[in-house]
Parts: C-alpha cells; sequence; structure tokens
C-alpha cells in the first residue's frame, strides 16, 4: 500500500475503432483534438492482440497529456446492460452546449443524455454541466463544462475548445478489489466517495432508482483535481456487460514518477503485472512501462515519467 500517489497524469486512453482514419478526422472536426503521432504497432505493444495494427494520436490543445489513442479495430458491441471494465471517456470543454450541437452531426452517434446541471458541492465537487453520448466505437463520450470552483483545488478547464481527458470511468461488479489496486497499491486519493440508491449517476445512465451503486473519483498525484482520475463505479453484475468483450475503450496508459516502486506496489497487491520493458512502437515508445491488470481484466498501462514540456 501506497503512502503516496503512484501515477502522476493520465497520459492517454487507448480506444479500438473500426474505421481509425475516419474516427480521427471527426474527432478534429468536432471537438478540435490535434493529431500529435500515428504508426503501426509490434507484439510489444498494448494489451494483446492488437499488434501490427495501425493507431493514431490525438491531443487537447495546449496539453501534452490527457489524450486519445485511437487503434484500428472493431467496435465493442452495444447491448441493454452498462459497458464492463474500461467505458466512458470524458474530456473538459469550453462549452458543452455547442459541442453537442456538432456531435449532433456525427454518423452513427446516439445521445444517452443531453447537456443537465449537476451539483455536486455537497460531494466535495463543484457544479458543472455534462452532456454523454454513445459513440460508433460502442463506449461513452462525456464532455463537461465546470460552472463554479470546488472548494480546496481547481476544476479543469480547456485552453481552446477542447482539453484533456480528465477522467475516464470503469465499471466493475468487485469494487473493493478495484478499489485495492488503484487506490491501495497505486495510492490514488479519492476526491469523492459515496454509495448512491438514486441521484444524477441513476439519471445519466438510466438506472433504476434503488439500484446500489458505489462510487470512488481517485485522483492521480498532481496538485488539485490532479491530471486524469478513475471514476470507479460498482454496480451489480446483472447491470453490466458479459466480461470480455472486445473493442471500444480498452487501456489507459498513466504516468509514474518511480515506475519501479509503483511495479512492486501492484505485485506486492496481488495483482497481475507483465515485466518493464521499453516498447519500440506505439505513441509512447522508448518510455519504460509495464502493464497491471484490475479486478475485470482491465490493462492499465503503467509508464516512466515524461520530460516537462515533451509531447507525449
Amino acid at each position: 500500500m501506497s503512502d503516496v500517489p503512484l501515477v502522476e497524469e493520465l497520459a492517454c486512453v487507448w480506444i479500438e475503432v473500426a474505421g481509425l482514419d475516419a474516427t480521427a478526422e471527426r474527432l478534429r472536426s468536432v471537438l478540435g483534438l490535434e493529431s500529435r503521432a500515428s504508426g503501426t504497432l509490434a507484439a510489444e505493444a498494448g494489451p494483446g492482440g492488437w499488434a501490427g495494427r495501425p493507431w493514431a494520436l490525438l491531443g487537447p490543445p495546449g496539453f501534452p497529456y490527457g489524450m486519445v489513442c485511437l487503434v484500428e479495430g472493431e467496435a465493442r458491441p452495444v447491448t441493454r446492460a452498462l459497458p464492463r471494465g474500461w467505458d466512458s471517456v470524458e474530456l473538459v470543454v469550453e462549452d458543452v452546449d455547442a459541442a453537442a450541437g456538432r456531435l449532433a452531426g456525427w454518423p452513427g452517434v446516439r445521445p444517452v443524455a443531453e447537456p443537465f446541471t449537476t451539483d455536486l458541492s455537497e460531494l466535495g465537487s463543484n457544479v458543472h454541466r455534462s452532456g454523454v453520448w454513445r459513440m460508433p466505437w460502442g463506449t461513452h463520450l462525456i464532455l463537461t463544462t465546470g460552472l463554479t470552483q470546488p472548494q480546496g483545488r481547481s476544476f479543469p478547464s480547456a485552453r481552446r475548445g477542447t482539453g484533456p481527458v480528465f477522467e475516464v470511468h470503469l465499471r466493475t461488479d468487485d469494487h473493493d478489489t478495484a478499489r485495492r489496486l488503484y487506490g491501495g497499491s497505486l495510492g490514488m486519493p479519492a476526491l469523492m466517495a459515496a454509495d448512491f440508491t438514486e441521484g444524477p449517476v441513476h439519471r445519466a445512465w438510466g438506472i433504476h432508482g434503488g439500484t446500489p451503486v458505489r462510487m470512488s473519483l481517485l485522483k492521480s498525484g498532481r496538485e488539485g483535481t490532479g491530471r486524469g482520475a478513475i471514476e470507479l463505479q460498482g454496480h451489480p453484475a446483472a447491470n453490466l456487460d458479459p466480461a470480455g468483450l472486445p473493442g471500444g475503450t480498452g487501456m489507459v496508459s498513466y504516468a509514474c514518477a518511480d515506475l519501479d516502486a509503483a511495479h512492486a506496489a501492484v505485485l506486492a497487491g496481488g495483482h497481475r503485472a507483465t515485466d518493464p520493458a521499453v516498447p519500440g512502437t506505439g505513441p509512447l515508445a522508448g518510455r519504460r512501462s509495464f502493464v497491471a491488470y484490475g479486478s475485470e481484466g482491465e490493462p492499465v498501462h503503467l509508464v516512466a515519467r515524461r520530460e516537462e514540456g515533451n509531447t507525449p
């Protein structure tokens, strides 16, 4: 168990999509993300099954973190349940209502919750306005604009239209085990934690009132809200997809100040992890890294700290 956060910032979120070039162009034209790099993955890159696939890295204007890496593949099948494992990618935007208008012209995008205002001040957060969309790749996109500041920390903001990915959602029916990896071994502190049977989480995701949902908002170790949080949600198994569905949000990459300490902490906590290595391809090539696996088998890619000012 770490006494300090071992992850510093969310480097990128990996999303498997069908039609990489078209998806990248939409992310540029609709959200204003910028092309950063592209290439083809070798055998050692990714959590498995991505060898030989093209990838494209896109980033928010003015930020060298909180990026999106698209990988050519397939969309995640859409079921009546909520996606299990890694799912929602949440970006901060200057104007969520304007962005919603642009998303309306993206073929295959399905609104889940039109922009709505939520006040989480009593839980230590802020008042913000968000929208939720089911994307053609089968998982969710959330766009959020902060309307107030939380007490004692700053809420993420965009510099030019769209800012970084500041939160990813992880859903499981084993909240305690997942919390031991991210909050325990990796030391990510909880900005907010609560158990709900009704309220904004249920309204946003169409969950029946009375259904128990556990939520822990776990932050990276940077100042304030950090540079990328995990919203860990615990749900009844019946409300989640079957395990192991392909496609969609597939992996997240976090930078660590001390990669060896993170690796030792993950193993000491009884979690699976690969040995540290230096990948030769991919958006984070040349940075020593390893992959840990959580309660849903979800891969979290932990990489050595980047030099400030460098991208990626």
